[in-house]
């Protein structure tokens, strides 16, 4: 089903939109979410603000909305939230956050602000949540303090306005349009199907080794190495976002490799790779990360244990710690290479063909895609490809061109989009990660 582009949304639709998918708290007593009339008022002030400028510096902030008792006097970071009151609130206003703005670190706190009857919106201090919260978007292994269910908006440029529910995104207001926050594509039916031989392959190196062991080891959850993947693609386009300077990855099947390396209709790869052990050091990193974590969590008491993202994320053992640490330095690797002219070539084995790919510019042109509105693609809306860059067109041509490929574009503003050929079409999900990743 696909439906036609209707007028730019502005801060109330932002605010009818949250409206529409906040799921409150249990906690009653301290109602988590204004009204209607003020959540657009609180929403339009910070638009508003995020147009301004201090002294030549963007205005960026993330503001809570909850009531200063809500945060215990004596926690902090890292594993709690620590508040700061002023003894002088001052009001709520575009000035007010102007000014604050560059004293208040976007990715280290937050500006809290409540209501009274007498004096309406204020600002009443500071929340400091650490940056755990943010190495996360990027895939890091670290837990972090989530925030409590209360709204949250967080101004990232001007006119770009994203507003979370505690640390659950609900919506972003960019551009005139309205974003869900990735759709969880990742997760979708048609991405496990693309990327599936990938976990089997794995799987089955892991399961081998684990055969020729014979102390007892856990099993691995199997959904756990896709999620190692997605995590790796998220510090990706994490690392391309900070360059500021864009870039483009397309997964190709792994039968289409010798292709790609030999003159062909698609593309001409200027820096290619000899096919070795080094350009699937992905694989080999993601197998020793499941054998260590089967070791680790394995025992004779309890043979039927099963390891996964949890037991990952809580481990302190330093062989874990070092495989993440050198996931995080091929995600580098390969972030680095889309700062040249072209796009980075992989399988979707996630390979490394080559970088520097020139996209044929005798590919028919792409007039028009649809533009996701769900993780499957099932709705969309119809786009023309017009005001779009030589960047984006060129892929909608090569994903025109060969269906069973899958390529992720990010502009120079940070905006992301997965491109893939679905429902006979050429089909777009826009900022398939959280809006929030800048650094």
């Amino acid at each position: 089903m696909a439906f036609e582009y209707t007028v730019s949304a502005y801060p109330k639709d932002l605010a009818a939109f949250v409206l529409d998918h906040w799921q409150a708290g249990s906690n009653r007593e301290y109602p988590s979410l204004p009204n209607s009339s003020e959540l657009e008022h609180l929403i339009s002030v910070c638009y508003q603000a995020s147009l301004l400028r201090d002294e030549e510096r963007p205005v960026r902030f993330r503001l809570i909305f909850l009531a200063p008792d809500r945060f215990p006097a004596n926690q902090g970071p890292p594993t709690g939230l620590h508040r700061i009151l002023f003894t002088a609130p001052p009001p709520f206003t575009e000035r007010e956050l102007r000014k604050l703005s560059p004293s208040i670190d976007f990715y280290g706190s937050l500006i809290g602000v409540w209501r009274d009857e007498k004096s309406g919106f204020s600002i009443w201090g500071i929340v400091h949540s650490g940056s755990r919260w943010a190495q996360s978007l990027h895939g890091g292994g670290k837990g972090f303090h989530p925030l409590p269910d209360s709204l949250v908006v967080n101004v990232i440029s001007p006119g770009r306005i994203t507003v979370n529910n505690g640390s659950t995104e609900i919506g972003t207001l960019n551009s005139g349009k309205i974003v869900s926050p990735s759709m969880a594509v990742f997760d979708s039916m048609w991405i496990r199907s693309e990327f599936g031989s990938i976990v089997d392959e794995e799987l089955a190196l892991h399961l081998e080794a684990r055969s020729r062991v014979k102390k007892p080891w856990a099993a691995i959850d199997p959904g756990f190495l896709g999620t190692i993947k997605k995590q790796v693609l998220m510090r990706i386009i994490g690392r391309i976002r900070s360059y500021r300077h864009g870039g483009t990855l397309i997964s190709i099947p792994d039968e289409l490799k010798k292709k790609f390396l030999s003159n062909n209709p698609y593309a001409r790869l200027k820096y290619s790779f000899i096919d070795e052990e080094p350009s699937r050091r992905l694989r080999t990193l993601i197998v020793k990360i499941a054998n260590e974590l089967a070791e680790l969590y394995g025992s004779p008491e309890n043979p039927e244990r099963e390891a996964g993202w949890t037991e990952y994320l809580t481990s302190k053992n330093q062989t874990l710690s070092r495989l993440d640490e050198s996931l995080f330095e091929w995600a580098h690797l390969v972030a680095g290479m889309t700062q040249v002219d072209g796009a980075v070539l992989l399988t979707h084995r996630l390979e490394l063909i080559g970088f520097g790919a020139e996209i044929s510019g005798t590919l028919e042109r792409v007039d028009e895609v649809a533009h996701a509105l769900d993780p499957e693609g099932i709705e969309s809306l119809k786009e023309p490809t017009g005001g779009f860059g030589t960047r984006h067109n060129s892929v909608y041509s090569f994903c025109n061109a060969l269906h069973n490929t899958v390529a992720i574009v990010v502009s120079q503003d940070g905006t992301a989009q997965l491109v893939k050929w679905n429902r006979n079409m050429v089909t777009v999900w826009e900022q398939l990660l959280s809006s929030m990743i800048e650094v």
